[in-house]
C-alpha cells in the first residue's frame, strides 16, 4: 500500500513518530510529505496542487496537523470555521480520488488555561466532527496512544514529542490500520470547493519579477521572485489565507492590496536561524477579501510601505537585508470562499436524510 504522511515537525523529526512508522511499516511504500510551522490548510494545499498537476494518488494519508492548527488557533492565525471548511475540502478530494484517511490528532504541551483549554476543545470538535460527518474511522488522539492524558514528560518542549512517545504513536497507528484499514471518506455533497490555490502560473505580472523553478527536500514548484519594484496580480476570489513563500536571508516586507484595503506583511522568518531557507505557508491574521484582483507588491518606497497597516506573522523576524535588496518568492496564494451558516446547515439536513435512507 501506498501511504503518504502529512503533518507538521513532529512528522518531519528524525526522532518524530514518521521516522518510526517509516521504519516500522517495511511492507508499504510510505512518502513523507511534511512541513513545519504551517496547518492544514497546508495539508489541503499539498492535495489541490496533486489535482492541478494531475499526480499518482496514494492508497492512504495520515493526517496529522491538529497540533499546528491548534498553535496557529491561539496566535489567531486560524479561524476554527476555516478550518472545518478545510477538512470537509481534504475529505472531499479524498472521496473523488479514492484515498483513505486517517486524522492522527497530536497536541501542544498545554498550560492549563481556561482559554487554552476552550480553544483545544473547538479545534479537537472539528477534527472529530469531520471524522463523523465523512464516515471515517474515528480520529487517533495522543491519550488513545498512552492509555492517559499527556504529561510534560511526554514532550521535549511546547510542540515536539519525546522519541519515545514518538515511537509509541508510530507502533500504535500502524497497528490500528493493520487491524482495520481506515475509510475512504464520504463526499460532503458540496458541488464546489471552498478553497482555491492560485499558482504563479496564473499570476500577471511587471517590474523585476522572473518565474524560476525552486526544488527543496519539502517542495517543489514553480515560484514567482518579486524584485524592487515590482508588482503582481492573482486572479482569487474570497478570504486570503495565506501565501505559498520561500523565505532566505534577502527575503523583505511585502504589500497585499485588496478590495481598496492593504496590508503589510514580512516575509523573513525567525526559522532562518537554524535553515538558510525555508518555504513556509504565510498565514493572514487580518482579513482581506479579494474579488478575483489581489495584488501582491514589492515597492521600492519604504516610508509609503511602512505607513500600511501591519499584519504580523507567528514566525517572523527583521531582514538584515537592505529594503531596496529585499526579494520575495510565491508559488501561490490560498483563497476561502467562506461557507455561511445556512449552507452549513442545509448541508447537515442532506447528511442527515442521506443518513436515514441508508
Amino acid at each position: 500500500m501506498n501511504i503518504l504522511l502529512l503533518g507538521g515537525s513532529n512528522t518531519g523529526m528524525s526522532i518524530g513518530w514518521a521516522a518510526h512508522f517509516q521504519r516500522l511499516a517495511e511492507d508499504h511504500v510510505v512518502t513523507n510529505g511534511f512541513l513545519g510551522a504551517v496547518g492544514s490548510s497546508f495539508g489541503l494545499l499539498r492535495l489541490l496542487k496533486m489535482e492541478q498537476e494531475n499526480q499518482p494518488a496514494p492508497d492512504l494519508i495520515v493526517f496529522e496537523y491538529l497540533l499546528n492548527d491548534l498553535a496557529l488557533t491561539n496566535a489567531r492565525a486560524l479561524d476554527v470555521r476555516l478550518l472545518a471548511d478545510t477538512l470537509t475540502d481534504i475529505a472531499d478530494i479524498c472521496a473523488r480520488r479514492n484515498i483513505r484517511l486517517l486524522f492522527l490528532c497530536l497536541e501542544l504541551r498545554y498550560k492549563k488555561r481556561p482559554s487554552a483549554i476552550g480553544r483545544l476543545a473547538r479545534v479537537k470538535g472539528a477534527y472529530v466532527r469531520a471524522a463523523r460527518e465523512h464516515s471515517l474511522t474515528p480520529c487517533i488522539f495522543l491519550h488513545d496512544v498512552l492509555g492517559a492524558p499527556a504529561d510534560a514528560a511526554c514532550y521535549h518542549d511546547e510542540h515536539h514529542l519525546t522519541n519515545e512517545v514518538s515511537e509509541r504513536v508510530a507502533t500504535y497507528v500502524l497497528s490500528a490500520i493493520q487491524a482495520h484499514l481506515p475509510a475512504i471518506p464520504r463526499a460532503s455533497g458540496w458541488r464546489d470547493g471552498a478553497f482555491d490555490y492560485v499558482v504563479a502560473t496564473r499570476a500577471r505580472f511587471s517590474g523585476a519579477c522572473r518565474v524560476q523553478e525552486i526544488h527543496s527536500t519539502v517542495f517543489d514548484g514553480l515560484f514567482l521572485e518579486m524584485a524592487r519594484p515590482s508588482v503582481s496580480i492573482w486572479p482569487g476570489r474570497g478570504q486570503v489565507v495565506g501565501l505559498m513563500l520561500r523565505s532566505q536571508v534577502t527575503s523583505g516586507v511585502y504589500r497585499l492590496r485588496a478590495c481598496g484595503r492593504a496590508l503589510r506583511k514580512n516575509a523573513h522568518s525567525q526559522i532562518l536561524t537554524v535553515l538558510p531557507k525555508v518555504i513556509l505557508l504565510h498565514y493572514l491574521t487580518k482579513r482581506l477579501l479579494s474579488d478575483d484582483y489581489l495584488e501582491v507588491a514589492m515597492p521600492a518606497d519604504e516610508s509609503g510601505l511602512m505607513k500600511v497597516a501591519e499584519d504580523r506573522t507567528v514566525v517572523e523576524s527583521s531582514s538584515q537585508t537592505p529594503f531596496i535588496e529585499q526579494v520575495l518568492e510565491i508559488n501561490g496564494v490560498m483563497f476561502w470562499r467562506r461557507r455561511t451558516v445556512l449552507a452549513r446547515s442545509l448541508k447537515m439536513l442532506r447528511l442527515m436524510w442521506r443518513g436515514c435512507g441508508e
